[in-house]
């Protein structure tokens, strides 16, 4: 019988040991690969690396691929920002399937299109710039996806529009007055 109980014991004992070396190991590991994640990070966001917490230079790792991954990024990031060809296209507004309308975080607006070209807001106020809020291009397009509505996103004002065809003529649409009003 003590020799089954020295063998548990034993046993107990190694289990304890090897559990607490392979601890320490995988602490050491990921630790290291932390502080290199961290004086990557603020090299990044500072432009400059601490020297005294950038660890020894060793073989590549997986870490390593990931920096050259950042890297690229890093490099067709300063690209993007740097042409401004792509960022004038963006900013154009362009026809969206309805679907797609409010699908974003951007806010949406109601505008009508009145047969006599003029375009009005959710207030029935004439839209001054039409080019530069919808293009004057989706007012040509009716009927492409529904008869009576055009949906158009605009990305540099994070707007999503929904134009409303209305046969009537502005002119000839009854608007309340403000009572308030009074005419001179």
């Amino acid at each position: 019988m003590t020799s089954t109980l020295s063998k548990i014991i034993i046993f107990a004992v190694g289990a304890a040991v090897g559990s607490a070396v392979t601890w320490k190991l995988v602490k050491d590991k990921y630790s290291q690969k932390t502080e290199e994640a961290i004086a990557d990070m603020k090299e990044y966001l500072y432009g400059k690396a601490n020297k005294e917490e950038k660890p020894v230079e060793k073989e590549p790792n997986e870490w390593d691929y990931r920096k050259s991954d950042i890297a690229s990024y890093k490099e067709k990031l300063e690209k993007y920002n740097t042409n401004t060809e792509e960022v004038d296209t963006v900013s154009e507004p362009y026809i969206i399937a309805p679907e797609e309308f409010g699908e974003c975080d951007y806010d949406t607006e109601s505008l009508t299109y009145y047969s006599d070209g003029v375009l009005t807001d959710d207030c029935d106020n004439p839209v001054a710039d039409i080019e530069n809020t919808v293009g004057l291009e989706s007012l040509n397009s009716f009927g492409e996806y529904e008869d009576d509505s055009v949906f158009v996103r605009n990305d540099r004002l994070k707007t999503d529009y929904e134009i409303l065809l209305d046969e009537r003529k502005y002119t000839d649409v009854d608007r309340v007055t403000n009572p308030f009003e009074t005419e001179e």
